[in-house]
């Protein structure tokens, strides 16, 4: 390193180059010593380190695809260095897991603890992840004054100073017709702005992003380590940080403000979703199946203006006389023909709020059918990476968003990328949607290879999402005991699951390709994944046992759409008589008095002897159809994590046997009719409320990893902080690995 501290040239005659070496040689040579022993200890370059995350690889499927020698590159990894399972957090869900992969903080401490939380005075669920605020635009309510009056302004100024020629020219005399002029442009300018203001909104929504902890990338960022940060869950809204380019991940919504929100059309008036549309896929329904059929788009929410309630657009639908194929052609887009079986390209969308405040978004059409009657997918509709509203902020920086567009083509920005919603109401086939994760995949592949093919990159960090989704939809053609198990699609559609872990492994080989001598990969998921043949319902089992009183019979159902929305919950609980209730994906809650809205339990021994009772019976409970025991283990949050925020972080987490996991009803809230039901949905593979010991992840890394204990997620932050030769910015809940 000291060679650059020396000139390539010497400004010397050369006749006398050899003399004056000849004399200065002990000078030279002192010189030397003392430059190298003034370099600073940390003056060499930390080697670069490569992580690429891979959500709900299982540790048992990986580990039998490597025996098995499908997967060579991991296989070759695993040799050169070490592969170990993974323990996830309490619980083992993905946004929990990875954002404290993130930070390196225990759940307690990032305060992302589940997908859902409540809110402690309303009982109401909310998003855990983010949250929708509000920000001013402009000078908000006062637009209607101050877009005029500056405009007015700006007019007269404008226009008087292009008349002080004339002034000059024609002196004095020209002054009164100059004010004139300047006077009439300003009032006409500040009409205009009247008339433009309306226009405007005087609030704009915008995300509030509820983890808490520090990043490594951003810590890194700050000692001069260029990253870049792929698809990282919970990074919504991007953070502009030193010497770093992030893209967002799980926590983007689409368009609507929703996890995901398909639409599905159809002339066939006796279809229905399989689940009753308790995924919140849009059901259009088309009033003719033959010609030109006009129906529209349905886009935004309308959070600007106080109407329409909805942002649409129209859309012409032309079937071919033939019925071979279907022209979809929205408004002030190309129109696209369709084959059945046949996938659009990235169509972009238009939706106006009014003359002014247009939104444009970009979504996929897939024809399923076009006679004898038509059945038309679109997928959610994605922000334009193209042109963004300002309250979007995918990338960091902002504009690296319209870059990799401009590159790679339009792709989508949504966090939860794959379409699963579709899937579990039938809407689309198993085909559909793989074809779907192939199209997602092969833009962020590409991306992740040129940015590792830049060396100024010592940090590059990617996650890919496709695994964990696949799987949900999948896993029911490997468990014959499965309810939703066929025999016929298993033989067909089984082997979906080792594909996908087989573009895991190339995946994996692209990034060992590019590794130079020095460098360090680690490769890992935050979870692993069992079968869900059960659901179990906790609302219920409280109701049974007397810890939660109804005034009715049991709850009405429940669904995403109110959870976004302002639908009722909890229609028929009596707070008064209630001394615990369920929410989210196995988080308990007491009632406690001035923490909850209505709490009647008191803080301190009687607190303790709820939560006690509710632990030491529930963990007992037996599945009367199978007789199998549905909880694992139910842990305090003490036990949990180290530290906490009490009014937020459940009282109790209970975690499910192999085979059980809470029901969606139940995960709303919902007091079901029975505690325990068949799970017959095509969501047949899942980890959320398992216990984590069940679910183990995997871990990889070209260096030889610890014996004798099984590393946990916090863990890789703690190592790449060591491997950076970077101090963490807070005391971490992992260990360095190596």
């Amino acid at each position: 390193d000291g060679g650059a501290v020396f000139p390539l040239e010497c400004p010397m005659p050369f006749t006398n180059l050899r003399p004056r070496l000849r004399r200065g040689r002990a000078f030279f040579l002192a010189r030397l010593f003392a430059l190298v022993a003034a370099l600073p200890v940390d003056a060499a370059v930390p080697p670069r380190v490569i992580v690429l995350g891979f959500d709900g690889a299982d540790h048992a499927l990986v580990e039998k695809g490597i025996a098995e020698g499908r997967l060579p590159n991991l296989a070759a990894l695993a040799a050169k260095g070490g592969f170990s399972a993974l323990n996830p957090t309490i619980p083992a869900q993905t946004p929990v897991s990875w954002s404290t992969f993130s930070t390196g903080l225990s759940p307690g401490r990032t305060m992302i603890f589940d997908f859902l939380k409540r809110n402690p005075k309303t009982y109401r669920p909310e998003f855990a992840i983010a949250e929708e605020g509000k920000k001013t635009f402009l000078f908000g309510k006062g637009n209607s004054i101050a877009v005029p009056a500056l405009l007015g302004i700006a007019a007269f100024a404008l226009v008087a100073g292009a008349l002080k020629i004339l002034l000059r020219r024609r002196g004095a005399s020209a002054l009164p017709g100059i004010a004139f002029a300047a006077g009439i442009a300003a009032a006409l300018f500040a009409f205009l702005g009247i008339r433009l203001s309306a226009l405007l909104p005087s609030e704009i929504p915008w995300p509030i992003n509820n983890r808490r902890g520090t990043p490594f990338w951003e810590e890194a960022g700050r000692k001069g380590i260029a990253s870049v940060v792929m698809h990282v869950p919970v990074t919504f809204p991007a953070v502009d940080y030193d010497h770093g380019r992030l893209l967002s991940g799980l926590g983007v919504t689409d368009v609507r403000g929703r996890v995901g929100t398909p639409s599905f059309y159809t002339s066939d008036p006796f279809f229905a979703p399989r689940n009753k549309n308790e995924f919140s896929v849009e059901l259009v329904r088309l009033e003719s199946n033959k010609g030109t059929i006009e129906t529209e788009i349905f886009g935004p929410y309308n959070k600007l203006f106080k109407e329409p309630a909805v942002i649409k657009t129209p859309m012409t639908l032309t079937l071919a006389a033939d019925g071979g194929n279907l022209t979809v052609a929205p408004k002030g887009s190309s129109p696209v023909t369709l084959k059945p079986g046949e996938w659009s390209p990235w169509v972009v969308f238009t939706f106006p709020f009014n003359s002014l405040v247009k939104l444009t978004g970009i979504g996929r059409f897939h024809l399923v059918s076009a006679s004898p009657e038509i059945k038309l997918y679109l997928s959610p509709i994605h922000f334009n990476p193209s042109d963004l509203p300002p309250s979007v902020k995918i990338t960091a920086p902002g504009g690296l968003a319209k870059k990799l567009a401009d590159r790679y083509g339009l792709y989508k920005t949504m966090g939860w990328q794959i379409d699963t919603w579709s899937m579990s109401e039938e809407t689309i086939d198993e085909k559909a949607f793989l074809e779907d994760v192939d199209q997602t995949i092969e833009p962020f592949r590409k991306m992740m290879n040129d940015f590792l093919d830049d060396k100024e990159v010592r940090l590059f960090v990617q996650i890919y999402e496709f695994p964990d989704r696949v799987a949900h939809c999948f896993w029911r053609f490997l468990d014959p005991q499965h309810p939703a198990y066929d025999a016929a699609k298993a033989a067909k559609w089984a082997p979906a699951l080792d594909r996908t872990y087989a573009q895991m492994d190339a995946i994996v080989g692209d990034a060992m390709k590019k590794l130079q001598e020095g460098d360090i990969l680690m490769v890992l998921s935050d979870h692993g994944f069992a079968t869900w043949r059960r659901s179990v319902n906790y609302n219920t089992w409280l109701v049974e046992n007397g810890f939660m009183t109804l005034t009715g019979s049991e709850g009405k159902g429940a669904d995403l759409e109110m959870l976004f929305g302002q639908g009722e919950f909890w229609p028929n609980v009596d707070w008064s008589k209630t001394k615990a209730y369920g929410m989210g994906l196995g988080d308990i809650y007491i009632n406690l008095e001035g923490r909850e809205g209505k709490g009647i339990v008191s803080p301190g021994a009687e607190y303790e002897a709820v939560r006690e009772e509710i632990k030491r019976k529930l963990v007992t409970l037996v599945d009367p159809k199978t007789g199998q025991r549905a909880v694992s283990r139910i842990f305090t949050r003490e036990e949990a994590y180290g530290s906490f925020d009490a009014d937020v972080i459940p009282d109790l987490f209970v975690t499910n046997t192999a085979g059980y996991r809470i029901g969606w009803q139940g995960s709303l809230g919902v007091v079901t009719k029975e505690m325990f039901e068949d799970n017959a949905q095509i969501w047949s593979g899942d980890h959320c409320s398992l216990d984590p010991a069940l679910v183990p992840g995997i871990l990889f890394a070209n260096r030889p990893l610890p014996k004798g204990r099984l590393p946990g997620i916090a863990d890789v932050p703690a190592t790449i902080y060591n491997v950076l030769g970077v101090p963490p910015p807070e005391k971490l809940d992992g260990v360095p690995l190596f």
